[in-house]
């Protein structure tokens, strides 16, 4: 499998650090210079402004996770304004598309899986902490 540049830096990063498991995806935020705030947002589920990062206080744990780590992949992969480029420009897919496949190669490491057995997305799941849906969407898991 040919990996992305998102998924290169996720995993790059995620073995850099020695992380197994279970990241810490707030305390890794504050490792890299971020702050990781609850916000009441009604829509939204992250926002990245400067190096703080707004999390929906109505998140669930291992969704709380994922968008810290998405937000992560912005500040690693996207300096500026992410606002603007949405609205101003045609790489708002593109940006987020990254984003979420640099959280998804970061919180979950295909090697690791395997070599514990995890062979289901809800096994998936359960042992990274991050939501059933998304590790349903990763490459590895995708077509089971």
């Amino acid at each position: 499998m040919r990996l992305t540049r998102a998924q290169r830096r996720g995993r790059e990063l995620r073995r850099e650090l020695g992380l197994r498991g279970r990241v810490d995806a707030e305390a890794l935020a504050e490792h890299l210079g971020l702050e990781v705030f609850s916000w009441p947002f009604r829509t939204l589920q992250e926002m990245k402004v400067d190096d703080v990062i707004g999390v929906a206080e109505r998140l669930d744990a291992s969704w709380r996770r994922w968008v810290i780590a998405h937000a992560i992949g912005h500040s690693l992969l996207h300096p500026g304004n992410h606002l603007w480029m949405q609205e101003h420009t045609l790489l708002g897919h593109r940006v987020e598309r990254e984003a979420e496949e640099f959280a998804g190669a970061l919180l979950v490491d295909e090697d690791e899986a395997l070599e514990r057995g995890l062979v289901h997305p809800s096994e998936v799941a359960e042992y990274f902490g991050v939501p059933e849906e998304m590790a349903r969407n990763h490459s590895l898991w995708s077509g089971r």
